[in-house]
């Protein structure tokens, strides 16, 4: 891949995100420019490891040498070339044996950690494991969003985001109803969640409301 390179932005001071497309996934964040370039790199190399113990096959990228890769800066709003252009069927096979992988990889790394080793963060500037596994739940949840044209679609995400919740209270033990979690020192318990699920959707409901009235739209 003669046209692959490394791009890097720095949205802020003292953090720096650069990413390598030609294999999706390769991204990596640093202080400064550089730091960020060459973590990259490495990141290109440990994401091959990781995919490769998967059983995903890397020959695909493996005449791809990311220190010779040319360095670019991220376009403004982060569309890059590599983002553009309908997807072919292949592709999207490939990127879900890939995403795949890639959450098998991460469940052997996780399963098994005691609770308080989950929520027990190294230190004030660091995330504990629970929280980073909860943000990269939102983070899906949202990425996905992103697919949607409401109102020329029927509601996908937010749709299948309502399965996810009705399938979880499914298939719901009964341990799980009477366990209770500390979280940030505050407890929850399934009452909880489930009185805030039903709370949340309720206030966002009449906000949605009170949006239409405020656009002339409102519905009885």
């Amino acid at each position: 891949m003669t046209d692959a390179r490394i791009y890097v932005g720095c949205p802020r001071e003292g953090y720096c995100l650069a990413s390598i497309p030609a294999l999706p996934g390769a991204v990596a964040s640093g202080k400064t420019r550089e730091e960020a370039v060459e973590n990259a790199r490495q990141a290109f190399h440990a994401y091959l490891v990781l995919l490769e113990a998967q059983g995903v096959s890397t020959d695909h990228w493996k005449g791809i040498s990311p220190e010779a890769l040319a360095v670019v800066d991220a376009p403004a709003g982060g569309l890059l070339d590599e983002d553009t252009g309908p997807v072919e069927e292949h592709e999207l096979r490939d990127f879900l044996h890939v995403f795949e992988a890639q959450h098998a990889a991460l469940m052997a790394l996780v399963r098994g950690i005691a609770a308080a080793e989950l929520q027990r963060a190294p230190d004030g500037d660091t995330w504990s494991v629970r929280q980073t596994l909860e943000h990269m739940m939102t983070t899906q949840a949202s990425l996905l969003s992103r697919l949607e044209s409401w109102p020329d679609d029927p509601f996908n995400t937010l749709q299948a985001i309502h399965r996810i919740v009705f399938q979880r209270f499914t298939v719901m033990e009964p341990r799980d109803t009477e366990r209770r979690t500390e979280i940030g020192g505050r407890t929850w318990t399934a009452r909880r969640v489930m009185r805030r699920l039903l709370e949340h959707e309720w206030e966002h409901y009449v906000q949605v409301r009170e949006i239409l009235a405020k656009l002339g739209r409102a519905k009885p």
